[in-house]
């Protein structure tokens, strides 16, 4: 194994468990070329030395290496999926030729019934004859007399013969129990599979174009009414989406937007713990007055954001802190921009989307220093802006104040 390699895994761990499994080596090379590249140099020790040297180096080495543990990833789960995928495919042409089998022989029955034809008697009759003689010769061998003969090979043959005809019959007219058990347990794994399979493709991003279930769940309000949920939080919910530092976010977030206003200048109009008129007339799908803004509970107003910014924005796999500035950012400016300035910071492709590439990107860097980096950017937007010499001493508080908070949660 290279050198190089050594330096990578003490760069990015996780490549411990993907270069066990590299038979090619595929993988390995890339991790050697990743490392050479960003350093500049093939010698271990230079490599070694620029790495400790210097911090921007080293970062981007880990985005690389991130970047190549994702894809070395991806495949695994493709070739793991395609195994699955066959050993579906064998399960289901076993349980489908079992049924066949026992179908068609009923169906031939079934049609030599409708043509009225003497053949069907004779499956009844075979099954009546077996049954007959299993049963005899189990009452035949109760009695005393039979026991003499319990010994000959002749009466051992034919009861076993019986035995084999009898199951044979019972299999033909209602179905074989262990075979039955067999379908059921072959069934049983084919349901698992499935869903093991749909589990393991886990989507990072929400589902588009998701459809409110018939039953609506819901949230208590701290009044005691109820607020109806937006599918998406009922769906993250019920898959265990990792929400921990949701509530604490939220506080900071709405502490900075305040309560009730219908500034005039406000292009927003009625605003409500920073839920405007039209977020509003969005989310429960009907025009809403400005009364009825004013009216908005918290809990509902926790409901929006959560389905609107904390899911989208995948703030749950984001590292304590980070969480709260791209959250908090995105509130005020967008989700889709928060994620783009985030991946501009990190280097990679802006799609506004935070997938698992990004996320990677984001683990692969220092929280503390992301952090600050987030601050700093999110002020440079702000001046970039016309309204700023207006509203730029709100906005500077508030990153202020959201970076000590983010700081605060990180420690």
């Amino acid at each position: 194994m290279s050198p190089l390699i050594g330096i990578a895994i003490s760069v990015l761990p996780e490549l411990v468990k993907l270069l066990a499994g590299d038979k090619a080596g595929t993988i390995a090379g890339d991790v050697a070329k990743a490392v050479s590249s960003a350093t500049g140099t093939s010698d271990p020790a230079k490599a070694k030395q620029k790495l400790s040297q210097d911090p921007a180096v080293a970062s981007d080495l880990q985005i690389k290496l991130a970047q190549i543990a994702l894809e070395a990833a991806r495949i695994q789960n493709e070739e793991e999926d395609k195994r699955r995928q066959a050993e579906l495919a064998s399960v289901k042409d076993e349980l489908q030729a079992s049924l066949e089998n026992t179908r068609d022989a009923r169906f031939s029955l079934v049609e030599l019934a409708k043509d009225q034809s003497e053949l069907m008697w004779v499956a009844p009759l075979v099954s009546l004859l077996v049954c007959v003689g299993f049963f005899s010769s189990l009452i035949f061998m109760m009695f005393p007399f039979a026991k003499a003969d319990a010994s000959n090979q002749l009466v051992n043959i034919t009861v076993g013969a019986l035995v084999a005809a009898f199951s044979t019959v019972v299999n033909f007219w209602l179905g074989s129990s262990q075979g039955s058990r067999n379908k059921d347990s072959a069934s049983f794994r084919l349901q698992e599979n499935l869903a093991k399979a749909a589990s393991d493709r886990d989507a990072t991003t929400l589902p588009s174009g998701q459809k409110p279930q018939s039953a609506e769940p819901t949230a208590k309000m701290a009044g005691g009414g109820q607020v109806i949920l937006h599918p998406a939080v009922a769906s993250a919910q019920a898959a265990g989406t990792k929400a921990d530092n949701f509530e604490a976010c939220l506080a900071v977030t709405l502490h900075a937007e305040g309560g009730y206003s219908n500034d005039p200048h406000d292009p927003g109009g009625p605003t409500n713990f920073g839920i405007t008129q039209k977020v509003l007339e969005q989310w429960r799908g009907q025009p809403v007055s400005a009364e009825e803004v004013k009216e908005l509970t918290r809990d509902e107003a926790k409901e929006i954001y959560r389905a609107n910014y904390w899911l989208p924005m995948n703030c749950a796999k984001l590292p304590d802190g980070v969480d709260l500035e791209v959250f908090d950012f995105g509130v005020n400016a967008g989700p889709s921009r928060s994620i783009k300035r985030l991946q501009r910071l990190l280097g990679i492709k802006e799609d506004g989307s935070m997938g698992p590439m990004t996320l990677a990107a984001v683990n692969a860097i220092d929280p503390k220093e992301l952090m600050i980096k987030l601050a700093n950017d999110r002020q440079e937007y702000y001046r970039s802006l016309p309204t700023f010499a207006q509203f730029g001493g709100g906005w500077t508080r508030r990153v202020s104040d959201v970076q000590k908070a983010a700081f605060k949660m990180a420690a």
